[in-house]
């Protein structure tokens, strides 16, 4: 029969009371790569949340600029990277747009296509938002 201990364990050398240090290093190590994964991921995130955030803008600018063609306000002539007008928001001034007239299959009308891009080096991979509609050909008499 073994004598007991005073903390009423059987005296055996077998017992432990503590974690080994090739545990603690391990689980150390552990939890340093799954901090690591969740900061990458968390940056994947922000990154594509704000394409996300570009996209919408450049999509509600294209669609306001294609209005103002079919409304009449400004003429369905071709343009080359022309910048917004300026406004309060100074969100819409790192962007551009351009104005791309062709004919339509169809007699009487023609294609309008409006692109619009943030205005960022080719590395940073720019949003980028091209709208086409049919319009009435102003220019030909029916």
């Amino acid at each position: 029969m073994r004598a007991k201990s005073p903390r009423g364990r059987t005296g055996t050398r077998g017992a432990r009371a503590a974690f080994t240090l090739l545990e603690v290093i391990l689980s150390l190590a552990i939890l340093c790569g799954a901090i690591a994964t969740l900061g990458e991921l968390s940056r994947l995130g922000m990154r594509q949340a704000e394409k996300a955030r570009d996209l919408t803008q450049a999509q509600l600018l294209c669609q306001s600029k294609m209005a103002e063609i079919t409304a009449g306000l400004i003429a369905a002539e071709a343009q080359e990277s022309a910048p917004f007008e300026p406004t309060e928001d100074q969100a819409e001034s790192e962007w551009l747009y351009s104005i791309e007239v062709n004919p339509a299959a169809e007699e009487g009308l023609m294609e309008v296509r409006v692109t619009v891009t943030k205005d960022l080096p080719e590395t940073r991979r720019p949003v980028e938002f091209s709208l086409v509609r049919w319009v009435v050909d102003q220019s030909q008499t029916f």
